[in-house]
């Protein structure tokens, strides 16, 4: 017992991410049990605008949605460009970016900019992602599993990285100033 009470901050910032991650993924996992054959109204949303992203610079730009499987393709004149499932979508990214900033506790009125600046972070770097990956489809191919498997996971987790350590550094266990 002696070690929980030498270490209970510790203890308690273990749990609280721990409690909020699982429970975000239990929200998430719920929500995705409604789309067994057809990919989620969210990971949709991120198609349309990796699409409209895509025809800033592509012309004939397509998407269509399977209707057997939660999966979508962006094609270029008929080429498949990049497939997005609801692992593409950056929703599991931001669950964990926020059981970490509960984890730890900053000033509530910092979380009600802070929470949706992140976020709003980690969406668009993951359209961007999306794109560029296709974009290493079309014009360097070779490059694509490593940029894909490793690169780019490397690039949205460095973000949330880069988010917590701002988040650490400057807001959290902040009073607020009365």
């Amino acid at each position: 017992m002696e070690i929980f009470k030498k270490y209970k901050a510790v203890w308690l910032f273990i749990l609280k991410f721990f409690g909020v991650y699982i429970i975000g993924v239990l929200i998430y996992n719920y929500y995705l049990s409604g789309f067994s054959t057809s990919l989620d109204q969210f990971s949709i949303y991120v198609t349309e605008q990796v699409a409209s992203l895509f025809s800033t610079t592509l012309p004939e730009i397509t998407t269509s949605y399977s209707c057997t499987h939660p999966i979508a393709e962006i094609q270029y004149y008929q080429v498949p460009l990049v497939l997005i499932t609801e692992g593409c979508n950056a929703i599991s990214v931001m669950i964990l970016f926020m059981a970490f900033l509960v984890a730890f506790k900053g000033a509530f009125k910092h979380y009600l900019w802070f929470v949706p600046l992140g976020l709003m972070l980690l969406y668009v770097s993951n359209i961007v992602r999306i794109y560029l990956i296709g974009m290493i489809v079309l014009y360097y191919p070779k490059y694509v599993n490593f940029s894909h498997d490793f690169l780019f996971p490397g690039i949205i987790y460095g973000t949330t990285f880069l988010l917590w350590v701002v988040w650490v550094k400057y807001f959290a266990n902040k009073p607020e100033s009365k």
